[in-house]
This record gives C-alpha cells, structure tokens and sequence, in this order.
C-alpha cells in the first residue's frame, strides 16, 4: 500500500525546512484563514511584504511597478474573486509573479442579483415602494403596472460562466434568450441585432474596457431594460443617463466610481436618483455565505501551490501564466520551483546543471505565459532522485546563477 507523502516546507538556504509564507490583504473570510492556518506547511504572517503567497480582494492595487517591486518574496497572487481588473498582468509577468482568480463561488449570486433586477424590474417593485412611501395607492397607474416576461426577449452580453447561470436562472420567466460573446460560440448572434431585439439586456462581461458605447446604446428600445454586474466602466454613463430620461430602465450593482465619494460624479448622482434607476452598492457577491465560499476557494489555490507547485488549476486565461501542473510525488524528495523568463537554452541549463551535480529528474515540467511587454513569464518545476537538501541547494543556487530568474522554491516531501 503506498504512503501519502505530505508537504514539510521549503527549504531554506541554511538547509533547514521553514514552513511557506502566506498573508491576507482585504478582508478574507475568517473560516477560509483558520483553514489555512490549520495546514501543515504553511503559515499565515501578518507581514505582506514577507510574503510569498498573498491573497488579496479588490481594494489591493497591483497597477504598478513599484506595487510589485515592494514584494521582493511574492511568487503566487490569488484575487479572492471574480475581476482582475486591480492587477496589471504585465507588471506582474515582468515581476515574475504567478496569478489567478476565483470566479467559481461568485457566479450563482452575481447571476441571482441580475435575475433578481429583471424580477423587480417587471413587478415595478421600485416604483411601488416610492409611491408607498409617499402614501400614494398607486395602483391603476401606469408606472406601477406590472410586466409579463413571459413574453419577452433577454439578452445576454459575455456567455461565460456568470452569464450561462443567468440564463438557466432566467429560463423559466422568459419566452426567448439570446446571447453574444466576444469568442466564437454556437448560437451566439450579433450584438447589434441582440441590442435591438430585446426586451431586456443584462451585461456579463469580463474586463473593464467599454462595451456598450453611446451608439450601443441608442440601439436599446425605448422601454428596455440594462442590467450590469460586471464592471461599472463597460457602459457609456453618459448615455445611459440621457437614454433613462427617454425611459430607459436601468439597473446596477457596479459603478465607474465606487464608494462615498462616487455621488460627487454628478452623472452618478442623477441616475442613482432617477426613477428609472434600480440598484445596489456593489454587494451581489457580499453575503456571508459567498463570502465563505470565496476565501475556500482562494485558499485553496494557495494550498495547491505552497504544497505541490500547482498554478492556476484550471487554465484560466488573462493570467501571466496558464496550467502549471506538476504530479503528486510518488516518493520522498525534492521539488524545485523557479520562475523566469522564457528565453532559449533555459531549459537546457537547467538539465545541464543537475546533471553536473550528479542528480537525476524524475519529473519535469515547464509552462510559459503569453507574451507581455516583449517578455514571456515561464515556470519550471523539476523533482530530483536525491533527497539530500545540500545537493539541492547546490543545484537550485547553480541553476540560479547561469540564467536570469525571479523566485525560487525548494519543496520538502516526506
């Protein structure tokens, strides 16, 4: 029966085994962090600058050089989350950091809230409330007057995997769902003619860059309804405003400006206190239990890579690099992990310098990102025959000192 070999730590240069360092930037759930902490191997540091693995949420910013440059330990970025949007890949290839995100535990609440928009939106709830507030027994009115979806049309912009759950949510209201997406998918239409048929548009894109422009947007029937959990920035606010006082139904949970300061832009102002306006400040993923199921997730990315090497599982693009999946040890030894850029002969140094030192690989893999900047982020991990820690560290400092390289690991397994 074959023993389970279990992860003890990296080795350090004076040989001994020091557990891998991980910090928490932003607010991640306290049951995801005590799960980490509880994992042999590792150790959660208060210190981010100290750290090797970071997860951080969307108030962290890595848009710079200099934001990256101050963490001279990081090797593995995990965005508790679904946008990117806060992390500059570029810079983070050039700084030779791996990442990736968690778009899975947000997906049915985000598509939930949309859904939810829709509902409220052809019960005329907002309007029933305003009137009610306002001790007007508004029905018979024609702004109160509900809306039977089932003969209408939705569509839907970006068919990921938050947009394919809005329509299986969407399903049983609607008589029709179309979608369009920026990749070729069997059934997609054109997002012009999507504009212009449909009853209600709900946007599900991923990015930041502007997708439904001003011209987009006079496309829209004059009664229609536009739903956007995506990104504030990917509609022309100007439009939106001006096509809402034309009757323009409009709901959001993502704003180009977000938080107190957001009801200074006078355009936000206007439609967040337009009758036509539906919306919520940014909290469709905020509920405990997404919460939860989000810093699971990201912790568990960070396990995969702190104790085997693993990077972004399931090759998820718009990261710096793709599937980096080294096999489960099958026997006591060594693991050695090094980024650096994808320049010819690399490999073959590598190679070369283990053999020099006598070792043997027993399992190599090597993985390269997309181009950025001129420049292609590569990881390398190899496992050595020879568990002996000096032999390693000999090799990992030789390979080191012949080619140019970022950061380096030596993982212990037992």
């Amino acid at each position: 029966m074959m023993t389970t070999l279990q992860y003890r730590g990296d080795i350090a240069s004076d040989g001994s085994i020091v557990p891998f360092r991980v910090a928490a930037c932003d607010s991640i759930s306290p049951v995801a962090i005590q799960q980490l902490q509880s994992t042999p191997g590792i150790e959660v540091i208060d210190d981010p600058l100290q750290a090797q693995g970071l997860l951080i949420r969307s108030a962290t910013k890595f848009l710079l050089q200099g934001d990256f440059e101050k963490y001279q330990h990081l090797m593995y970025l995990v965005r508790v989350g679904v946008g990117t949007d806060n992390i500059d890949m570029k810079c983070a290839s050039d700084a030779g950091i791996a990442t990736v995100n968690t778009p899975g535990a947000s997906t049915r609440a985000v598509a939930q809230r949309a859904v939810t928009f829709m509902l409220d939106y052809a019960a005329r709830t907002v309007q029933g409330t305003q009137a009610l507030a306002k001790k007007n027994w508004s029905r018979g009115e024609k702004n109160t007057e509900p809306i039977d979806l089932s003969e209408r049309t939705l569509g839907i912009i970006g068919f990921g995997r938050i947009g394919q759950e809005t329509k299986r949510l969407a399903e049983p209201y609607f008589r029709r769902i179309v979608f369009t997406d920026v990749r070729n998918i069997e059934g997609k239409i054109d997002l012009i003619d999507l504009l212009r048929e449909c009853d209600i548009v709900s946007v599900h894109v991923a990015g930041s860059a502007e997708v439904l422009s001003a011209e987009h947007i006079s496309l829209l029937k004059p009664q229609a309804l536009l739903v956007n959990t995506a990104r504030g920035e990917v509609v022309n606010t100007e439009a939106i405003l001006q096509r809402m006082d034309a009757g323009l139904h409009v709901a959001l949970d993502v704003f180009p400006v977000e938080g107190v300061n957001m009801f200074q832009d006078s355009l936000i102002a206007r439609i967040v206190e337009h009758p036509n306006f539906i919306g919520t400040p940014h909290t469709a993923a905020s509920d405990l239990v997404t919460q939860r199921k989000l810093g699971l997730e990201g912790v568990e990315r960070m396990k995969e890579f702190a104790q085997q090497g693993i990077v972004n599982p399931f090759d998820l693009a718009g990261h710096t690099l793709p599937r980096v999946a080294p096999a489960e040890p099958k026997m006591p030894g060594i693991r050695g992990i090094l980024t650096h850029r994808s320049i010819p002969g690399v490999l073959a140094t590598i190679t070369g310098v283990i053999a020099e030192f006598g070792g043997n690989i027993r399992e190599l893999v090597n993985e390269e990102g997309d181009i950025n900047n001129g420049t292609r982020l590569a990881m390398t991990t190899f496992d050595l025959t020879d568990g002996k820690k000096d032999v390693a560290l000999n090799i990992m400092n030789a390979i080191t000192s012949n080619l140019e390289s970022h950061q380096k690991r030596l993982l212990c397994f037992s």
